[in-house]
């Protein structure tokens, strides 16, 4: 088995190497260029390191890759190196991330900038200049005073109208709010940047690296058939990014909205194996801190009282987890039905021009009715149209 490694030389002149790609240059043998012309073979020139150029081949392309492999069967370990970023779609890069693996090959990637060609990543410059523009002096008094944390909200509110949409199947609605979304992480990275700590460029070449890294059935030697496969090997690799003496513990942000930190923790607790074997422990269970609630609430304790109701949430995000929902995305769902639902009644009570005190529950509950099996016949609707 030997060892590849595509190295990312970036668009152009040697600042835009990376410090692992000036490494492999100098290490891997024997050092194959996609082509001479690239700033970064001068680079190795000076340095007397020898490389074969594959400018020969211009013409055509699909011959590198098995030559490639060739000469990682004869050799423990080679370079490959090209412009750009490896994963802008060089055919010999397709072809080693094919077939090397299947002939015992492990290949690894060292990220290059990439290319901006028109397209994604010409608009995402544009973004960022447009950005720039808006916190200089210049531009908008509003843009220029935020901070990360005064952004915080509008981070969560982006976030969850891209949810609202995707439950709408509005793919306009969509296309938009994901669109603000990006423009928080820009707005975030522009901030990091004039303070001297990151740019967009980490940001995007920090999860284009941990995407590999943690793809090892795609990028490597190990195959994965199944998500649930998949899945584990992510947190497999993720392990080992922590170190040492992660294993066992669970570390989950605190940042994180109570319930959906919840639904995380008893997500790592089960993978540890510490989980009820079945949905009916956890249905039991939920019953259980049902009783309790009930206990305490009758005993007129407080404190307890709270407890109970809390232990009754977790033991509720637990029903949630065998069933494969997301107890957040549940909760979110709930909160808009029951909106609906009560616009409706609004609605009636309006065109009576009385307060809302004047009717009593039981009719505000018919109007609630109707609301419901209003719903219902849209929905119908809408599953019949599909």
């Amino acid at each position: 088995m030997s060892n590849i490694t595509i190295i990312g030389l970036g668009p152009g002149p040697t600042r835009h190497l990376t410090v692992a790609a000036r490494r492999a240059l100098l290490l891997e043998k024997p050092l194959f260029f996609k082509t001479k012309d690239h700033p970064a073979a001068l680079y190795c020139r000076r340095r007397r390191v020898h490389f074969q150029a594959l400018d020969r081949f211009a013409a055509a392309p699909r011959l590198i890759g098995p030559i490639l492999l060739s000469a990682a069967g004869r050799h423990s370990r080679i370079g490959y190196a090209l412009p750009g970023h490896p994963l802008e779609g060089d055919l010999a890069v397709d072809y080693l991330l094919r077939r090397a693996p299947a002939s015992g090959h492990r290949v690894k990637i060292i990220p290059g900038v990439a290319h901006s060609p028109p397209g994604a990543g010409a608009s995402l410059q544009r973004l960022e200049r447009i950005m720039t523009l808006l916190r200089s002096p210049r531009g908008c008094p509003w843009d220029r005073e935020q901070t990360h944390r005064s952004l915080r909200g509008c981070l969560i509110e982006e976030a969850y109208e891209v949810i609202a949409a995707i439950e709408r199947d509005d793919y306009t609605a969509l296309k938009e709010e994901l669109g603000d979304l990006l423009l928080q992480v820009v707005f975030h990275s522009e901030i990091a940047r004039e303070e001297g700590r990151f740019d967009l460029e980490a940001v995007v070449d920090g999860i284009a690296a941990k995407l590999i890294r943690r793809h090892p059935h795609v990028f490597g030697i190990s195959r994965e058939s199944t998500p649930a496969g998949a899945i584990g090997r992510w947190e497999q690799v993720k392990e080992l990014e922590k170190g040492a003496g992660a294993a066992g513990r669970i570390q989950v942000d605190p940042a994180l909205p109570a319930l959906l930190r919840a639904y995380k923790i008893q997500q790592k607790a089960a993978a540890l194996g510490f989980d009820w074997p079945s949905l009916e422990g956890a249905v039991e269970k939920l019953k259980e801190e049902a009783v309790e609630l009930k206990d305490a609430y009758l005993q007129g304790l407080p404190g307890r009282i709270e407890e109970e109701f809390g232990d009754f949430l977790f033991a509720a995000v637990n029903v949630a987890r065998f069933l494969k929902l997301n107890p957040e995305m549940a909760l979110e769902k709930a909160l808009r039905k029951f909106l609906t639902r009560f616009a409706h009644v609004s609605a009636r009570v309006a065109v009576t021009n009385r307060p809302f005190s004047s009717f009593s529950l039981e009719q505000l509950d018919r109007w609630w009715e109707e609301a419901k099996v209003e719903r219902e016949k849209i929905a119908k609707k809408q599953e019949s149209s599909r």
